[in-house]
């Protein structure tokens, strides 16, 4: 299988076939517009991640501070299978291979695959948030510093 990366369009956040899991984010429920998606993309670094046609993964970090601080984010699709392991290294690497000073994620404590894979890309956990977000769940914050 090839896994081809890209830098992303607005329209692939907007067409990815979402896994379950990601429907929900900090408690909400919610579609993202072709606006936030242009943002993700104007604010930062993103990539998608294609098998054939397919769109597998959109992934980048978004510069909260630009040029010193970042949030790492990802959009993973429905049978990302075997696309995984390429998905994850890019990621990785865009994540090690960043200036910024500063990049984080918050992610669902009690979702195993979200707290794996931030560590995959290359995060450390630093701080349990309790009955954070609008479903007051218990998140972890990760981050890289360099």
């Amino acid at each position: 299988m090839t896994v081809e990366i890209r830098p992303m369009r607005p329209e692939d956040a907007v067409e990815i076939r979402r896994q379950a899991s990601q429907r929900v984010q900090m408690g909400l429920s919610r579609d993202m517009t072709l606006a936030e998606a242009a943002e993700l993309v104007d604010e930062g670094a993103a990539l998608t991640a294609f098998v054939g046609a397919r769109i597998v993964a959109c992934f980048g970090i978004r510069e909260t501070f630009p040029g010193a601080q970042g949030v790492a984010w990802a959009l993973l699709a429905e049978g990302l299978g075997g696309a995984h392991l390429a998905v994850t290294r890019a990621a990785r690497r865009l994540v090690m291979r960043s200036p910024l000073a500063r990049i984080e994620a918050i992610v669902r404590a009690d979702v195993d695959a979200e707290v794996i894979w931030a560590r995959l890309v290359g995060l450390t956990a630093a701080h349990v948030l309790r009955k954070f977000g609008a479903a007051s769940e218990d998140h972890i914050l990760f981050e890289r510093i360099r």
